[in-house]
């Protein structure tokens, strides 16, 4: 039962008379309030290392944990009441974002995991603030600090050593699953804003993410200490000039800091894994994600939602306050970590919230059985010229249709300018306005023809409901070995004004000039309904702010997209 304090008399005397068991609450290391200090009591963040009088859990805000090979880790630690000595309880340890400082992070979802009977550990990761090392992108040192942090709870707080969890968001969410593999003291895991496989984030479809690998780089200079292979490798990714063998030397690399690759391991154990994502994260999309979703045999739970990376997670780490992903992982730890039957491990796998309302949907499983591939067929707009039988102008837009195009033409386009379709006219920020049903907008007919092709579909005659991951497949002739190619999915009204649905991107880095090649494109996970009179809209153009061009400043490249009824490009959309 959670007490409320009445006033100074009463906290007073509530301290008084419990003080045989507060004193039990947090072993020793937290003491009890003096009679002062409880009655002046009314949190236990505001009042570290001392037992609440309220409701008998206690805060130590800086904590330093020796790790495996002498490393000291930032930490906090938050207790529950305890009532006797021997007590035990299930336990929680969250992990620090990259650039986080994790001895603060987490507090307010602490904080309500405590009221409710959890001792909650958090812990700044190695390299960061006031964690010493450096910084290795997830690396072997990295997960061995989280067995080192377990080994720590186990000896001084009172942990039950059968029910442990890790959690985090993004950098804290990796480290979470990539140490579940390894440590079998981890029972469950709750990952939030994390990444299935490090290459097809960091580097989808040969295209390096420019904005955020930037920001990651910043980031980790200005909180902590970077590795120089880091630097090192976010340089050459970037370089258009970096021979193939390095490349893949890198993603190779990637593979043991990625959660994906352990997969055979997770479900070995048969480990229960929550996992939250959002679908305007251009740093981690949610598409290695839910392939590494589809391939766990164990209890799973996903929640897709709105937002950039980390924001539908963010307000319930930092704050005391309901929040659907954590509310949802909150619910996940009882049901392993408390053996609570609440229901969630047999409720359908996956959920997504639609982009732009309150609606969630929930489907089966991952791929959902609830969905069908609908294939529409993209047709060449030609050169321009008037049409007689519609008394109309034609070669401005090519075509989206059900039926198979028809028509053999080419399309060509260069990389003289950027176009008006963007995932937003401020990255990270534009995208982040969809999180507040800000949708990112585009006037199609304002796509300038040389550097990009706008496609159009006739009206809908029904709502059409997009779930998961729209796909296009081009016949594409660069006119040199580099090229790149972004291309946007928009719901377009009758005036051609469009609202940005998910982008994606493909680069060529060793392509034969002249020799026409299949370029299948993924566009990130979406949820998103069509209204009845709109239609679908895709602009495909040679540059987009978030991604690195894999040619130099000035460097020129050409597209040209071939058209032809025995090769048909594609655009598949999976549909409710």
């Amino acid at each position: 039962m959670t007490l409320s304090l009445r006033g100074p008399m009463f906290g007073l005397a509530f301290a008084l008379a419990s003080a045989t068991t507060l004193a039990q609450t947090a072993s020793e290391l937290c003491r009890l309030p003096t009679p002062p200090e409880a009655a002046r009591f009314t949190d236990p963040v505001q009042s570290p290392g001392i037992v609440s009088p309220i409701d008998g859990t206690c805060w130590l805000p800086a904590v330093t944990i020796t790790s495996f090979d002498g490393t000291q880790l930032a930490a906090n630690l938050f207790l529950p009441r305890r009532t006797r000595a021997t007590q035990k309880f299930p336990t929680v340890l969250m992990i620090g974002s990259f650039g986080a400082p994790g001895r603060i992070e987490y507090v307010g979802q602490q904080q309500r995991l405590a009221k409710d009977g959890y001792v909650v550990a958090s812990y700044t990761a190695r390299g960061f603030y006031l964690s010493e090392g450096v910084i290795g992108g997830a690396g072997p040192q990295d997960v061995r600090d989280v067995s080192s942090v377990i080994d720590w709870l186990l000896a001084n707080a009172p942990v039950d050593p059968d029910n442990i969890a890790t959690s985090g968001i993004s950098y804290g969410a990796g480290l979470s699953m990539l140490a579940m593999a390894r440590d079998p003291r981890i029972k469950t895991a709750a990952a939030l804003s994390g990444w299935g496989s490090m290459a097809d984030e960091l580097y989808p479809r040969g295209t390096y993410n420019l904005t955020w690998g930037s920001l990651l780089t910043l980031g980790g200079k200005v909180t902590g200490r970077l590795s120089p292979e880091w630097q090192q490798n976010t340089l050459a990714l970037m370089n258009p000039d970096t021979p193939q063998s390095k490349i893949d030397e890198i993603l190779e690399g990637f593979k043991p800091s990625s959660p994906s690759s352990h997969v055979d391991a997770l479900n070995a154990r048969n480990a229960p894994i929550f996992i939250s994502h959002n679908f305007q994260d251009d740093l981690f999309t949610p598409n290695s994600t839910l392939a590494m979703f589809a391939a766990l045999t164990g209890p799973k739970k996903m929640v897709l939602n709105p937002g950039v990376h980390a924001s539908a997670e963010g307000a319930g780490a930092l704050l005391d306050v309901d929040n659907y992903p954590y509310d949802q992982a909150h619910r996940w730890f009882d049901r392993w970590l408390k053996g609570i039957p609440n229901g969630i491990d047999t409720e359908p796998k996956l959920t997504m919230q639609i982009k732009f309302s309150e609606q969630r949907e929930s489907f089966a499983t991952w791929p959902a059985p609830e969905l069908r591939d609908q294939t529409y067929y993209l047709g060449p707009r030609g050169l321009p010229r008037f049409d007689p039988a519609c008394l109309c102008g034609k070669g401005d837009k090519g075509s989206i249709s059900s039926s198979p195009n028809s028509a053999k033409g080419s399309d060509l386009i260069q990389n003289f300018s950027d176009t008006t379709a963007t995932s937003g006219a401020l990255p990270i920020v534009s995208t982040f306005g969809e999180s507040v049903n800000i949708p990112v907008v585009n006037s199609l007919p304002s796509v300038a023809l040389a550097s990009g092709i706008r496609f159009e579909a006739p009206a809908l005659e029904r709502v059409q409901k997009i779930r998961g991951i729209p796909k296009l497949n081009l016949r594409v002739t660069p006119t040199q070995a580099r090229a790149q190619v972004s291309a946007y999915l928009y719901d377009v009204d009758a005036i051609g004004t469009g609202v940005l649905i998910t982008h994606g991107a493909t680069t060529l880095h060793w392509a034969t000039a002249g020799q026409t090649l299949d370029l299948p494109l993924d566009f990130s996970a979406t949820a998103y309904d069509v209204p009845a009179g709109h239609h679908i809209g895709v602009v495909i153009d040679t540059a987009e702010s978030l991604y690195a061009s894999p040619v130099h400043p000035g460097e020129r490249f050409g597209l040209r997209f071939e058209f032809d009824p025995a090769r048909q490009a594609t655009l598949v959309l999976p549909t409710r």
